[in-house]
């Protein structure tokens, strides 16, 4: 028997030998500051392979043969960096990548970088991989801000100048999920949304999924924007401060023993300067209001390519506003997140991605009189402990899978001087489990199977969700790909009313007076990189959401008790659209033009005591609009010069027009209105361009950057909302604007 066995196990050597493979991992990092570059594609020259980058940098192309290969690594701002391997007996290789910046904002440098040549198979159905510093370049108001810069991208809707929410695809802005380092942020905005929580100097890698999301992310119907921050220099210590109009930014960075650490912070002065122009009589009054936000993160590397990287962000709005009369307005509200993420790789094949996080929303709104005060106060706090799985099996198949626990507390409270409106709370869990599988069927087709399995607490149910997307390819660099999910969410933003902003705005769980919001999603995207130095894409979608909530505190009947459910109406909706982009650079000149065209509507019919709105009958969303079109050009004007400009057309936001007025007697005058169709009036057609023009000063010891920016250039006056004249009848409209032509500057400089 053992002589058998020996036989065999000669005869195995040679055939093991012959059939064995290689697996290439590694990490890519930035040459001049070693920080991890995420998104990079890898590309096996002369061969139909390739991957792309995680966003630890971490790459890896399994079941290579014995020989020689040529691996080509691309990034859009880094130039192109060839690397040649030798695979001998099988024997798996782990190396370490260095790219170099192309300085990509200043340079004009030819290189295949300017455009990732998707070498990857994964479908990334209407996904986007968004460089910041592509977003940098746009005109801003007074500051580089993520989720405003995001609103230039075709298929997202803004609300208002004032507002950075993104409506993507159809959905509001509490159906997107919002990820920091892999915490959910709940509100990602500050100044009643004029700017995002996202410092963009710390912001590493954006990720957008506009719809059919895979079934690694959950707990939200609309979209996913997952942020993830910078690690820091690991080479020498670095530092950016930055002045505007409105905002002072700053920023230190440095190396540490097998690691990095960063610190960023910002503050606004609008309460400063309003009170310095008001001394000076350029202004009658001043605003009282400011924020701040601080960010932090610490990364140690081990030897085995295993990463700690504990962060955290701490960010207030602070708003006191006081009449002649004594009555006070105090608002104070602030996020709070931690996160501690461990990466580990099992093997070239294996790779791991365990979170420890947690992530608090808190508002405070009080309202004084001499003899009287109300507070509405809402505050939710997540821990959430999460493992993710990353098996890259072989050249045709990479598997996802992981599993996630959270754990939130969460109340809403109205209270008076005079009695307590109401007071609500909830705890719970949600438990969740996924899995799905990217695999190479052909050369031409990639699908990839999900399926995400949810237990929510509060209403003691489970919920099973399947994903499906799929990806045909047309030619090199073109394709097609399409997909098709069901989607739950367990936490909605209650909104009073459908305007544009309130302060009122709350998050809260559904309880299981109202069940779980369901949605289902169909989703298509084109993508052609065979133009050469011009990328077009585009995509088509269908949502429809059930179980939306409102909070209406107008309309409820109160029953006495101090339960605030009461004050909350459900409904559902739907949406649908199609957009495009087309982009590229020749010359000295970069352009993009998107246009994007959808209907966002939502039904409220009959609920618990309220009666329903419009009988029953769609009305499009607060920020629906049928047309949006971007366009965005900019020209290198010599060694250190940039000039760019922005136009936006939108179609007209809709309100509800008032149809007439009456008085309640008593020889009062008329103040109460008669309200026709829900948004069933429109704005004038919203247009606005802006420029900017930045410069580039380097010396040995710093890098200065001084810009000027005009936002509205043309000083269109842009309606957003409107105010009711009661003294007529029918009632007079009065139509409140946007921004004005608005001169802005400032200045980053790096040392």
């Amino acid at each position: 028997m053992r002589k058998w066995i020996a036989i065999a196990l000669l005869l195995a050597v040679p055939f093991t030998a012959a059939f064995a493979r290689a697996t290439i991992s590694g990490k890519i990092k930035d040459e001049a500051t070693g920080e991890s570059i995420p998104a990079v594609a890898v590309v096996v020259e002369g061969a139909n392979r390739g991957t792309a980058a995680n966003v630890e940098g971490f790459f890896s192309l399994p079941n290579l043969e014995d020989g020689e290969y040529t691996l080509v690594f691309t990034s859009l701002g880094y130039e192109t960096l060839r690397r040649s391997i030798t695979v001998r007996n099988g024997e798996n290789q782990n190396i370490d990548v260095r790219m170099k910046d192309a300085a990509l904002q200043f340079k004009e440098v030819e290189i295949l970088a300017e455009r990732d040549r998707e070498p990857e198979y994964a479908p990334k159905v209407a996904q986007i991989d968004v460089n910041p510093r592509e977003l940098l370049k746009l005109p801003q108001l007074a500051e580089p801000d993520l989720f405003r810069a995001l609103q230039a991208t075709a298929g997202i809707l803004p609300s208002s100048d004032f507002s950075a929410d993104l409506n993507i695809w159809g959905g509001s802005g509490d159906q997107n999920l919002i990820l920091l380092n892999g915490i959910n942020v709940y509100k990602p905005t500050h100044l009643g949304g004029l700017f995002s929580i996202f410092n963009m100097d710390a912001v590493k890698d954006v990720k957008l999924i506009k719809g059919g999301f895979g079934a690694k992310y959950g707990g939200r119907l609309s979209a996913v924007v997952d942020v993830a921050d910078r690690e820091g220099n690991r080479n020498k210590v670095e530092g950016k401060v930055g002045l505007s109009l409105l905002s002072s930014t700053g920023l230190l960075e440095g190396p540490l023993p097998h690691g990095s650490w960063l610190v960023a912070g910002r503050r606004t002065y609008i309460d400063a300067a309003t009170k310095l122009f008001k001394s000076m009589d350029i202004i009658e009054d001043e605003f009282p209001y400011y924020f701040y936000d601080f960010n932090a993160k610490l990364t140690r590397d081990f030897a085995n390519g295993d990463r700690l990287s504990p962060s955290g962000y701490w960010g207030d709005d602070i708003l006191q506003l006081s009449s002649a009369t004594g009555d006070r307005l105090r608002l104070k509200w602030g996020n709070r997140t931690f996160s501690l993420p461990y990466v580990h790789i099992f093997s070239p094949k294996l790779y791991s991605h365990t979170t420890v996080a947690g992530s608090k929303f808190y508002g405070r709104q009080r309202f004084e009189t001499t003899d009287s005060w109300f507070e509405w106060n809402n505050e939710i706090t997540d821990v959430t402990a999460e493992t993710d799985f990353t098996y890259y099996a072989n050249a045709r198949n990479t598997l996802d899978f992981g599993a996630e626990a959270k754990f939130f507390d969460s109340f809403l409270e109205g209270v008076s001087s005079d009695y307590l409106v109401g007071h609500n709370d909830y705890k719970g869990n949600l438990l969740s489990v996924y899995v799905s599988d990217d695999y190479r069927l052909t050369d031409k087709w990639t699908i990839s199977p999900g399926l995400r399995l949810e237990h929510y607490s509060i209403n003691n149910s489970e919920e099973l969700t399947p994903r499906l997307a799929a990806r045909r390819d047309l030619a090199p660099g073109m394709y097609v790909s399409g997909a098709w999910g069901l989607y739950t969410q367990y936490l909605q933003q209650m909104r009073v009313g459908e305007d544009f902003a309130s302060l009122f705005d709350s998050y809260v769980p559904l309880s299981e007076r109202f069940g779980i919001a369901r949605g289902q999603q169909f989703a298509v995207s084109f993508v052609d990189d065979s133009l050469g130095r011009f990328k077009v894409s585009g995509g088509a979608y269908y949502k429809n959401f059930q179980n939306i909530a409102q909070l209406d505190l107008f309309n409820a009947k109160d029953d006495g008790d101090t339960d605030l459910e009461d004050y909350v109406r459900m409904g559902k909706g739907y949406a649908y659209g199609m957009d495009f982009t087309i982009g590229g650079s020749f010359g000295a000149y970069d352009m993009s033009w998107g246009y994007g065209w959808g209907r966002s509507r939502r039904i409220y019919e009959s609920f618990s005591s309220f009666e329903p709105i419009d009988n029953g009958l769609s009305f499009p969303a607060f920020f629906d609009r049928q047309h949006n079109t971007n366009i965005f050009m900019s020209r290198k004007v010599r060694n250190r010069g940039s000039l760019e400009a922005r136009l936006n057309y939108q179609s007209g936001l809709p309100y509800t027009k008032p149809e007439g007025a009456y008085s309640p007697g008593l020889e009062l005058p008329p103040h109460y209105f008669l309200q026709g169709r829900t948004n069933g009036e429109r704005f004038d057609a919203y247009v606005r361009v802006d420029v900017a023009y930045r410069l580039k000063y380097e010396w040995n010891w710093c890098t200065f950057m001084p810009y000027i920016e005009i936002i509205n250039v043309l000083g269109r006056k842009n309606p957003l909302t409107l105010s009711p004249d009661f003294t007529t009848n029918p009632v007079g409209i009065e139509k409140n604007g946007q921004l004005p032509f608005l001169p802005t500057f400032g200045f980053t400089a790096e040392f």
